[in-house]
């Protein structure tokens, strides 16, 4: 229909921008934002994230008596690029540090929308309808959005590869300088998220038997960077996997099944009618499947941190989902109300998640928490947390330590206010025994902050609000065991 002959041309406009190119970027950025959003306004004091609070935040309150080179410096095994961003931003707005990652979680995962489709449209060389649904599809999904829970780092680092596969795959000017230049960017960002990228490109050169000198070379810089930060995270140590009992190569294998199963069950019947060839997907989806499986098949063949990659997998299935949808051929007039009645699906699953009203999480799992309302720690313990530390603080003799599993970690460093008295804070793993650090501990006086219910043999309670304790060792004898 013509609306222009209709005598309704500023309706005429409206349509026309929103089937515009441009105005896909846009949507598709909104949509992303918006949703991210969602569990942020839900809790409106603290922002959302495992590693938010534990790894981010802490070194934002210290900031001010840092420069961009110390914080490039201090935090170069960590990937420093996200790090630098966050003390621009710090030192332009002055904002508090937990507003600003508030609103860094949704903008990065509108950003990572916005790169997907542009890889989409330029990169695979999709068209506009087929690319705009699968971002859409993406979205929505489980996995995506648990990685823009707290992995900021990661959504960044996907954010850079994904418009460098797109200059990749086209002939623009000073091509390779600027695959070169966002390479570098990437592992900058996130070192295993820039080893795959490198990976996806140079198995293109072969497969392309084209520009395989060339873009060894423009990768070296990228390959020489990601190199150094696994050196000093050690990651080297991890290689082969340490799957050594029947025990926990159960687990583990059950681990790996249950987060694929949360993730990605409502896609696979797609994802297997939609499955294609494709030379720059294909390494892509098999480097992802070797990541994710590869500990199930064999022991030496495993990568670290098999949840990581799982949850990457996200990406080449979401297109192979929607290359299913057209097989089926849900984009035709007439099964258009199929086509909605999925996506429907999919948004409620997705938005159910973000807000928490809903879970479709409902086998235990390592990686993927039940719903995005959450942080390292329950809400209804922030304030508890607070209270017992602030009891700390005013009660701990100097030369104090303070044991500290991992999920407490950045509450402790934050609410301590480490620059203002003497007590040391030593971590340990998630899951693991205060005992395990006791070689670390060089006080005289050692306390612990855990659960008031849960007791550790060989510590008081001293001090309890709610459902946090501090507790004081024992015995000293515990220190030399």
């Amino acid at each position: 229909m013509n609306l222009e002959k209709l005598g309704n041309p500023r309706l005429s406009s409206i349509v026309g921008l929103l089937g515009s190119y441009k105005f896909s970027y846009l949507f598709v950025f909104l949509v992303g934002v918006i949703l991210r959003a969602i569990p942020e306004l839900i809790v409106s004091s603290y922002p959302i994230g495992y590693e938010t609070i534990t790894y981010y935040a802490p070194p934002m309150f210290a900031f001010g008596d840092y420069g961009f080179l110390d914080v490039f410096v201090e935090f170069f095994r960590a990937s420093p690029l996200f790090y630098c961003f966050m003390w621009f931003i710090v030192f332009l707005s002055r904002a508090h540090p937990f507003l600003i990652l508030k609103m860094v979680g949704p903008f990065l995962y509108g950003i990572l929308a916005v790169t997907f489709l542009l890889f989409l449209r330029k990169g695979l060389k999709l068209d506009e309808k087929t690319a705009l649904v699968t971002v859409l599809l993406l979205i929505f999904q489980v996995a995506a959005l648990r990685e823009s829970w707290d992995r900021f780092r990661n959504v960044l680092a996907l954010s850079t590869s994904f418009v460098t596969l797109t200059v990749h795959r086209n002939d623009y000017r000073y091509k390779w300088w600027i695959v070169g230049i966002l390479a570098g960017l990437t592992a900058f960002s996130r070192e295993y998220i820039a080893f795959g990228l490198v990976f996806v490109i140079l198995c293109f050169a072969l497969l392309e038997k084209k520009d395989r000198i060339v873009s060894l070379l423009t990768l070296t810089p990228a390959i020489v960077i990601f190199s150094i930060i696994g050196y000093l995270q050690h990651i080297w140590n991890y290689l082969p996997s340490t799957l050594n009992t029947s025990d926990t190569y159960l687990l583990v294998t059950q681990d790996i099944f249950s987060i694929f199963a949360v993730c990605y069950l409502p896609l696979l019947p797609f994802v297997a009618k939609g499955f294609k060839r494709d030379k720059i997907l294909d390494p892509m989806f098999y480097g992802l499947l070797l990541g994710s499986f590869g500990s199930v098949v064999s022991v030496w063949i495993t990568f670290p941190g098999y949840q990581r990659w799982l949850v990457l997998l996200v990406f080449p299935l979401s297109i192979y989902a929607t290359k299913g949808f057209e097989l089926f051929r849900f984009f035709d007039k007439k099964n258009k109300k199929r086509l909605y009645v999925i996506f429907s699906i999919f948004i409620v699953i997705g938005t159910g998640y973000s807000s928490g009203l809903i879970s479709t999480v409902v086998l235990p799992n390592t990686w993927v928490p039940t719903n995005m309302v959450q942080s390292s720690i329950k809400w209804s313990q922030i304030d508890d947390v607070k209270s017992v530390l602030a009891w700390l603080e005013n009660n701990a003799p100097p030369n104090s330590t303070l044991l500290t599993e991992e999920r407490f970690l950045g509450w402790a460093q934050i609410y301590l206010e480490l620059d203002k008295n003497d007590i040391d804070i030593v971590p340990y793993a998630a899951g693991d025994s205060p005992f395990s650090v006791m070689q670390e501990v060089r006080g005289d006086h050692v306390y612990l902050i855990w659960y008031s219910n849960e007791i550790f043999t060989g510590f008081n309670q001293l001090y309890s609000k709610e459902e946090i304790a501090i507790f004081e060792i024992a015995n000293f004898s515990l220190l030399s065991n």
